[in-house]
């Protein structure tokens, strides 16, 4: 979903730039969010923007409708999605704000919704991992769980069955969420062991929603601590020396 053309991109960046004219801030501004929380309103029943907030581009407004964020201009007319660059301070203003949508629609989903591998001990990062039974790659990382727990990584299951629903692959995942053992079933499963189809209330369907809103496609997909996606599998030396830099860069 967030692959972009970035030459299309800084055409529109441009031709925005010269074409709207300044909106006033402070009351006035808060006005403007609430006029266009009303448009969009009518021009796109039944969806609801989660936020909507000022870019620092006249007349253009940040709106994050489920998960994903779009630029609406300000009567409601126009919408476009893509990243803005500041190129005076040559600064992509679109991915912080990604990343922090990216963190909140995970965290909206709750832990207890989650399947969790802890560590042993000190927990020093955490990543959430959208994960596929049937993903060779997904399965590797699952055999090396331990690797990742030893060093102190915390890891997220969110199933993401790439067949969608209905597929044997989210069968498996509704499976492993309904067994008794949620930890010793994926385990199974992973390895290739065929378990007894049962079913019960699961987030499957959720995680699966989530993903396809996110712009995951495939498995697994690591989300970082700071909101990044990594796709593909990365073994736990690799991952620890990527999340401990993050970490030290986020401090300074």
């Amino acid at each position: 979903m967030f692959e972009r053309c970035r030459v299309f991109q800084l055409i529109i960046f441009i031709s925005l730039i010269g074409i709207f004219p300044v909106t006033v801030t402070g009351q006035a501004g808060k006005l403007d969010v609430e006029h266009l929380r009303q448009s969009l309103t009518l021009l796109l029943p039944g969806v609801t923007p989660e936020s909507i907030s000022p870019t620092p581009i006249p007349n253009i407004f940040e709106v994050v409708i489920e998960s994903r964020l779009v630029y609406v201009t300000g009567d409601g007319r126009y919408l476009f999605e893509g990243e803005i660059v500041d190129l005076e301070r040559q600064a992509n203003l679109t991915s912080p704000r990604l990343k922090e949508v990216t963190l909140l629609a995970i965290e909206q989903v709750g832990e207890e919704n989650m399947l969790i591998f802890e560590p042993a001990e000190k927990t020093k990062h955490t990543l959430t991992v959208f994960t596929d039974i049937d993903s060779a790659y997904s399965r590797k990382l699952q055999q090396n769980i331990a690797e990742y727990t030893h060093r102190g990584i915390r890891i997220r299951y969110l199933f993401f069955p790439r067949a969608g629903v209905n597929s044997p692959s989210y069968a498996k995942a509704v499976t492993v969420w309904c067994s008794d053992n949620r930890h010793k079933a994926i385990t199974r499963a992973m390895s290739g062991e065929s378990l007894e189809s049962i079913s019960c209330p699961n987030p499957v369907d959720d995680h699966l929603q989530l993903g396809s809103r996110l712009g995951v496609s495939g498995a697994p997909v690591l989300v970082l601590e700071n909101g990044e996606m990594l796709p593909g599998y990365v073994d736990a030396e690799k991952l620890y020396e990527i999340l401990s830099k993050m970490k030290t860069l986020q401090k300074q």
